[in-house]
């Protein structure tokens, strides 16, 4: 049993890793050592394997497989029960780590975005040499796909997120102190926040573009957009009453509602969710992130916490998600299956390319545009935060030695 059970915390990690914008569920599969036996196993899913499951014979042996992966081996439709067992597994433990991280992760990454980024940022990086020395022949042909997936993942990530159906309205922030130094308030480093009400979880803001605070300054009026897209963000006014910013905010005055934020339909929801799942089977694709994109991914979030608390509504927007990513992974899969049949190092050299382009969107030091786009800098040298990214990211490197042992020495199943 124990076998199947490892299978178990590679799900857990793959969990993890999708709740993470610009951090890819395949990267940690890949990792793990289980990457290719999971794209073969879902990839297998089809109406004859379901089918097998009423027939008592199959049944039987799959109970035999779960105390013993060996018996496997041994039986004509060992493969299928193979496959069934590890999808069980790795399944059961990514839905927990989805619900789990969904409380954890986000919070970490608006507390500490750069921190959170370096640790990412090296653990792709580490991560790109695992199939990079499956590529048997390195041909000019090779690195070209490589070059060319890189150079359109890391266009892909540096898109800006849309903000349609976001609601927006401004807000006057207070300072505790007239401003020393001129100060400039960007979308990244000022968050305000309306508590949680009425059974409602707390909602996020940001600016909806930067602003310079002149010296001696002790107030600044600012216009403001919902993190997240949908209805709730249409908060009535004196609902936004915290802010975490670069300088000491004593006070938020919001004296209208904000308004405009609409709920996504539940199509768009399910076309979504169809594109992120096949972007969540790619290593170096984020499915995570193409929900952000699409303007998405804090309204899932949002519906997936609203479900916990018993909403019906959010529990029909999560509902819609999982159909979604069970006819997408299902469809990808098998596309992906067949290109790793027919053209093996050619989809390992894409897939390089695809994790080395993703390190576009896990760089620690950005600002941002005027567009909402996110402009790369470089660290300032000497500063505390560059020295704890650094640390991070040192990190997120062992990580990938530790993970790739653990990968290797439990969870180990039969690989038909």
């Amino acid at each position: 049993m124990r076998h199947w059970f490892g299978n178990s915390l590679r799900g857990v990690c793959m969990g993890l890793a999708d709740v993470i914008p610009g951090v890819s569920g395949g990267t940690v599969a890949l990792i793990l050592g289980i990457y290719p036996r999971l794209i073969n196993a879902v990839g297998s899913v089809g109406a004859g394997m379901l089918g097998r499951l009423r027939l008592r014979p199959f049944r039987t042996l799959l109970k035999e497989g779960l105390r013993d992966p060996a018996r496997l081996r041994e039986a004509p439709e060992g493969t299928e029960a193979g496959h069934i067992l590890l999808m069980g597994f790795v399944l059961a433990g990514i839905v927990p780590a989805i619900l789990a991280g969904a409380q954890v992760l986000p919070p970490l990454l608006s507390s500490h975005p750069e921190q959170m980024r370096g640790l990412f940022l090296g653990l792709v990086l580490a991560s790109v040499a695992i199939p990079a020395r499956q590529i048997g022949r390195r041909s000019p042909s090779r690195w070209i796909l490589a070059c060319v997936a890189a150079l359109l993942t890391a266009w892909f990530a540096g898109l800006p997120e849309p903000s349609t159906r976001h609601a927006q309205g401004w807000v006057t922030l207070e300072f505790a102190a007239p401003l020393a130094d001129e100060t400039r308030l960007t979308p990244g480093n000022l968050t305000l926040e309306a508590p949680a009400r009425d059974g409602r979880p707390a909602m996020e803001f940001g600016l909806l573009r930067s602003r310079v605070a002149p010296a001696g300054a002790t107030s600044l009026e600012v216009e403001v957009v919902a993190r997240m897209a949908g209805a709730a963000g249409n908060v009535p006014s004196a609902s936004i009453r915290e802010a975490v910013a670069p300088v000491e905010i004593a006070g938020v005055s919001q004296p209208a509602s904000l308004t405009g934020g609409r709920d996504p339909s539940l199509a768009y929801v399910f076309v979504g969710g169809a594109l992120a799942v096949s972007a969540m089977v790619l290593p170096g694709v984020s499915g995570s992130f193409v929900l952000l994109l699409l303007g998405l991914y804090h309204f899932v979030m949002h519906s997936l916490a609203l479900t916990l608390r018993g909403d019906l509504a959010g529990a029909l927007v999560v509902a819609t998600m999982l159909a979604a990513m069970a006819f997408g992974l299902l469809t990808f899969t098998r596309m992906l299956k067949a290109l790793f049949a027919r053209w093996r190092e050619a989809t390992l050299a894409v897939l390089v390319g695809l994790m080395v382009g993703s390190l576009r969107k896990l760089w620690p030091f950005v600002e941002q545009g005027v567009d909402g786009g996110e402009i790369m800098t470089l660290p300032a040298v000497g500063d505390s935060g560059t020295v704890t990214v650094l640390v991070m990211f040192v990190v997120g490197m062992g990580a990938v030695v530790v993970l790739g042992r653990v990968g290797r020495r439990v969870g180990s199943e039969v690989d038909g």
